[in-house]
């Protein structure tokens, strides 16, 4: 029974995008008598297949490896041709494997959580069809793109993700800010997917095939090479993994996850963490790619790093607290980004894997909080420890669960990048930037429990009711599961359950900068403290923070005004040279018509006349091209 489940494990995919192609019936109003909410209903049930299937289906692959089937344990691959025509053949290749069945087991759970969290949440909402219908389509793309075995669909399915992700931030598109967010977002993603394209296009004539197993095969063979080659791998891995850097909301490619915040909080939710997790997916998938090129390994450090330490501070100057926890989401990618260009793929295994849980339990225990106080502004909340307890102690242990706090997975998660620093040929540098990050990360996330529960109560909280059970449910299972998230590691010998000394020689400066960070950040937030006020009080800078270090007006300013400036070339060109050529060329045409046309008289002897020159001139013409003949020579006699 359990082995069918795993044969079958490529229907999960089909499920949420049945539901999400449903939904359409009610999107534009053709099922009208029942309302919205059958619609959600349903999604929530296809979902609900969808996580039941992909739980049998992992547990029967450790069930059939415990028992000695190990060939029911290896991956289970299968195709599915697209294209087959003369020289080119494109087919899906799927790859069932325990990475792909964990990671959907994890994709189908948050997203049952995030829905009956939306059921809660917008429940005086119109919107549920184009809402729920396009939640289900980011859970049919994560995991198809986790099942597939080829680069090409990758790209693919990130694209139906950036257009996944246009739909649900514009849910409410009759706002002006809110439509600009989903445009902006869209464009942001489709640089990083169109320099992906280039390097797809550029990497099929060079390897002959796309499939990941067959690229590893190419790659190993390829160490070494001369100095051109090695540009050419360094080119060609850049365009690569330009498209993990936009869904990962990378610098420079970073500003839509701000953007993206003008969605519903649901939205955000599924986001932030398990879709902002996709792009993350492929950038490991292109592991013995980017092995080949050390230029692009320096690359991924310096943007992973930069990203982290740039986003974390960014994050201490948001008054929104959607953004102040979404700038968090850059600097963990961050933190794994320097672990792919350090080569720790099984370090940014462990980041990747501790990481969605943790998040979606913030932004749901926050969005409790929102959807009852009427605010996201920082500033209008506080004192709510007294009022909303339930909410606060979830926030703490999502919180824990990204810090270097043990026994958290964070915790474990940072002490093995730490301990990869440590072998790299800057251990200093990159060490002190880990640690700092994990610093600043403790105290942006104690700022705003700190901002929310704790301190006096606001004109906006002094009445704060506990939420609908419908948000409440979904959030507690989340905090049960972070909790327990420590024992599930130890138990799949992810981590080893190992006493202080056994935590090697970076854990205590690990569980320092936690301390530092947000202990600082408690002494300043936690209760009345003139410092607390400090991020207001440094008035320009604070605004330069928040505002994203002015990185939308500078890429307005620069990017966006030269390419408007060729733009202006272009439409001038146009009109004045093509236009133009084009335009005198009929016009001297209708003038020459114009003229020649005065020279009908009605006379025979005048035409006769013009014939005879006519023919005289043609004459002419063909002797002048003739050769002259040799000049005659007399003979001897």
């Amino acid at each position: 029974m359990t082995v069918s489940f795993v044969q079958t494990a490529w229907l999960v995919p089909i499920y949420p995008l049945l539901a999400s192609l449903l939904s359409f019936l009610w999107s534009p109003g053709l099922i009208a008598r029942t309302g919205p909410r059958p619609c959600g209903y349903l999604n929530l049930l296809m979902v609900c297949v969808a996580f039941v299937h992909s739980t049998l289906a992992l547990v029967g692959l450790h069930t059939n490896a415990a028992a000695g089937a190990d060939a029911l344990y290896k991956p289970l691959s299968f195709t599915w041709t697209w294209l087959n025509t003369a020289g080119l053949k494109v087919g899906f290749d799927g790859l069932i494997s325990e990475p792909a069945l964990i990671a959907m087991t994890v994709i189908t759970g948050v997203h049952v959580l995030t829905q009956i969290y939306t059921i809660g949440y917008l429940e005086i909402d119109w919107g549920w069809p184009r809402f729920f219908g396009s939640l289900s389509f980011f859970e049919a793309g994560l995991c198809a793109l986790v099942l597939t075995d080829s680069i090409f669909f990758s790209y693919v399915l990130l694209e139906l993700l950036t257009l996944g992700t246009y739909l649900i931030v514009g849910t409410w598109y009759n706002q002006p800010l809110v439509v600009k967010g989903a445009r902006d977002a869209f464009l942001t993603k489709r640089i990083g997917d169109l320099v992906l394209l280039a390097g797809l296009i550029a990497l099929l004539p060079i390897t002959g095939s796309w499939n990941f197993h067959d690229l590893a095969r190419w790659a190993a063979v390829q160490a070494g090479g001369s100095y051109v080659q090695q540009l050419g791998y360094t080119a060609l891995v850049l365009a690569l993994v330009a498209g993990p850097m936009g869904k990962c909301a990378q610098i420079p490619l970073h500003l839509w996850l701000d953007e993206a915040m003008e969605g519903p909080l649901p939205s955000t939710v599924l986001r932030n963490s398990v879709v902002v997790a996709g792009g993350a997916w492929l950038l490991l998938r292109l592991e013995p790619l980017i092995a080949l090129s050390p230029i692009a390994q320096l690359v991924l450090v310096v943007v992973g790093g930069t990203t982290a330490l740039v986003g974390s501070v960014i994050a201490l100057a948001q008054i929104d607290v959607k953004r102040a926890l979404s700038f968090l989401v850059s600097s963990w990618m961050g933190l794994l980004f320097v672990a792919v260009g350090l080569g720790g793929f099984s370090v940014a295994d462990h980041l990747l894997l501790v990481y969605p849980l943790p998040m979606a339990l913030l932004l749901m225990s926050v969005g409790a909080v929102v959807i009852s106080n009427v605010t996201q502004d920082l500033t209008q909340l506080g004192g709510l420890w007294s009022r909303r307890p339930l909410m606060g102690l979830c926030f703490l242990a999502g919180a824990a669960g990204l810090m270097g706090l043990p026994p958290f997975g964070g915790f474990a998660a940072l002490r093995e990048l730490l301990a990869l620093t440590a072998h790299s040929s800057q251990p200093l540098l990159l060490g002190g930037v880990v640690l700092l990050t994990n610093a600043l990360i403790s105290a942006g996330l104690i700022r705003v429990f700190g901002q929310i529960w704790a301190g006096t109560p606001t004109k906006f909280t002094l009445r704060s009711a506990e939420v609908l059970w419908l948000m409440v449910l979904p959030t507690m299972a989340l905090f049960g599961l972070v909790l327990h998230l420590p024992i599930l590691l130890v138990i799949n010998g992810v981590v080893q359950l190992n006493p202080l000394p056994g935590w090697g020689p970076w854990a205590l400066p690990l569980l320092a900068s936690t301390l530092v960070g947000g202990g600082l950040s408690a002494l300043f937030y936690l209760r009345p403290h003139p410092l607390a006020n400090l991020p207001a009080a440094l008035g320009g800078l604070q605004y330069w923070l928040a505002h994203d270090m002015q990185t939308e007006r500078f890429y307005q300013r620069t990017v966006v005004g030269l390419v408007l400036q060729l733009a202006r070339l272009s439409v001038w060109s146009e009109r004045s040279l093509v236009d133009g050529f084009s335009g005198s060329t009929g016009e001297a045409a209708l003038q020459g018509a114009k003229r020649l046309s005065l020279t009908t008289s009605g006379r025979s002897q005048a035409y006769a006349l013009s014939l005879v020159l006519g023919v005289l001139l043609m004459a002419a013409w063909l002797l002048a091209r003739q050769p002259a003949l040799p000049a005659l020579s007399a003979a001897p006699l």
